[in-house]
């Protein structure tokens, strides 16, 4: 019986060489690695764009959700004001560490204060590209940023407006909110990690460095550090 389906076993295996090694070659076609290039994140002014109208994932025109994510962002700079700017820095007001945890087995982000977890969710991290691995902090913060990258010719080309809440750990690698999928705890990114927006509204305010009041960016310094970012 065994010999019959050798042939069979042969071509499925063929098949999956050539797969494997077409979609390697076509990878090198996508050299995206990130959301953004660092140089384009400094330049970012992190406001809001009203003239954005069309949204891109994966070469398909998406909903994008202008109306909800302007309001949000209204919100988060005019009639929200952050509850942790009491505590410059990376840690509690009681001492405690505060520090990010991206588990890239579990697809998950752990908000940590000391020994204790005060946020948990799903995410999405890198498909297209891996996400970097070790320990970091974050450097930059926008409330708003354009991000465009992928292979139209490769179908993974995107167009994402107004993408909300990216904190920079790592060059142009951040943890952001993403309208453009609901597919959160399996990768979908170029490298960057994906949060569901709620989460990453919440988590932007509590991390460092703290937004000012009025501002749209932030950089990270001595006095208004970034908080750890540890992704394994």
């Amino acid at each position: 019986m065994l010999h019959r389906l050798l042939p069979l076993l042969l071509i499925i295996a063929a098949i999956s060489y050539l797969t494997f090694n077409f979609q390697s070659i076509r990878r090198e076609k996508d050299t995206t690695t990130s959301c953004c290039k660092e140089e384009e994140v400094v330049k970012s002014d992190g406001k809001f764009d009203e003239n954005a109208k069309v949204a891109i994932f994966n070469n398909q025109v998406i909903g994008y959700p202008k109306t909800s994510l302007s309001y949000a962002y209204e919100l988060a700079t005019t009639q929200n004001p952050n509850p942790y700017t009491a505590v410059l820095g990376t840690t509690t007001a009681d001492g405690k560490e505060k520090w990010i945890e991206v588990s890239l087995n579990e697809q998950r982000v752990r908000a940590w204060e000391g020994d204790q977890v005060v946020m948990e969710f799903p995410i999405s991290s890198g498909k297209w590209a891996p996400t970097p691995t070790g320990t970091f902090n974050i450097w930059y913060k926008t409330r708003a940023q354009t991000m465009s990258g992928g292979s139209k010719e490769m179908g993974t080309y995107y167009y994402l407006p107004n993408v909300p809440n990216n904190m920079f750990f790592y060059q142009g690698y951040a943890l952001h909110g993403a309208y453009w999928h609901n597919n959160f705890g399996h990768p979908m990114s170029h490298g960057c990690v994906n949060e569901p927006l709620a989460n990453a509204a919440q988590i932007f305010e509590w991390a460092g460095p703290v937004v000012p009041p009025g501002q749209m960016i932030v950089r990270a310094t001595a006095e208004n550090p970034g908080t750890r970012v540890y992704i394994h």
